[in-house]
């Protein structure tokens, strides 16, 4: 079930490459995790200058206004390995598809436990995903 939000400054992204950054988004989450083509769930949000700031470089890494903030968020319980997998995913497929620079895509990964999400209804239908994972512990 991940959300992904994806942050990007007005006037670098038109329609077209966004779509590019969508698909690549929600291809690496098919081949990294494993999702279903039908969970897709992503807010694309377009900022103006004033609203997208970030320093121009930080860790040796240089970022440019081409920089990418992607926020995902999904049902806690993963392996390390897999997180890992999934932030290189991310940005190999992120850089070809939008054709930015590897250090312009910034990853940001949020878990939370299945009863902690209702995919309408206001129901919790995941809620057995976390329950499985307190038990394993």
């Amino acid at each position: 079930m991940p959300v992904a939000k994806i942050h990007a400054l007005e006037g670098r992204y038109n329609e077209a490459r966004l779509r590019k950054v969508s698909g690549a988004v929600q291809n690496g989450l098919i081949s990294a995790l494993g999702i279903p083509p039908e969970d897709f769930f992503q807010i694309i949000h377009v900022l103006p200058r004033g609203q997208f700031l970030h320093t121009p470089s930080f860790l040796g890494l240089d970022y440019s206004d081409d920089l990418i903030i992607l926020e995902l968020t999904f049902i806690s319980g993963r392996p390390r390995e897999k997180r890992l997998a999934l932030l290189k995913a991310l940005n190999d497929g992120v850089v070809a598809a939008a054709g930015i620079s590897p250090d312009d895509l910034l990853i940001t990964l949020y878990e939370t436990p299945g009863e902690n999400i209702s995919f309408g209804r206001g129901l919790a239908q995941r809620a057995h995903i976390s329950d499985k994972n307190v038990q394993a512990a």
